[in-house]
């Protein structure tokens, strides 16, 4: 067990994520990991808001993601990890946290950003990010919800 789907996603704990991804994956735990929503209590109350019923959530910094983490202290649960963006992915690779396979969801459009995809959008650094984690031997797809076609992200990084 432990993390059964590591999704990125801007917009973290939200109805496709709470229910489409729980349900298909059987996911009992969601841990949302991001340093500047972590220490904000109401964004923090949101997001446990979004999280169905009979899943726990726990809003975590990178720290103390890390450390629960390599703890084992989810190892017996079916954990979806959920992060905003490729840097907040990568630190988590660098700090140890074994990822392979990643489903990349909503990346919003906005100002200096790139279409990618339809609903994937970067800036020339996160493409940077994105490169880096691919170079690292990460399986990438996107896909918004489990009963939607899946893009091979790695391919189309690779076409860039």
């Amino acid at each position: 067990m432990g993390l059964q789907l590591i999704r990125v996603d801007d917009r973290l704990i939200h109805g496709q994520v709470a229910l489409g991804w729980s349900r298909a994956r059987g996911i009992d735990t969601i841990i949302a990991v991001d340093d500047k929503v972590a220490k904000d209590s109401f964004q923090c109350s949101l997001l446990k808001m979004a999280t169905p019923a009979g899943v726990k959530s726990f809003i975590l910094d990178e720290d103390h993601a890390e450390e629960n983490i390599k703890s084992g202290k989810y190892d017996r649960k079916k954990v979806m990890l959920l992060v905003k963006g490729p840097r907040t992915l990568l630190n988590l690779l660098n700090r140890g946290i074994e990822i392979k396979e990643v489903n990349i969801g909503n990346l919003c459009s906005a100002a200096g950003k790139e279409k990618l995809l339809s609903h994937v959008y970067a800036d020339e650094e996160e493409l940077k990010l994105w490169k880096e984690i691919s170079g690292r031997g990460v399986k990438m797809y996107a896909q918004t919800v489990p009963d939607s076609p899946s893009a091979d992200f790695n391919e189309v990084l690779r076409k860039l």
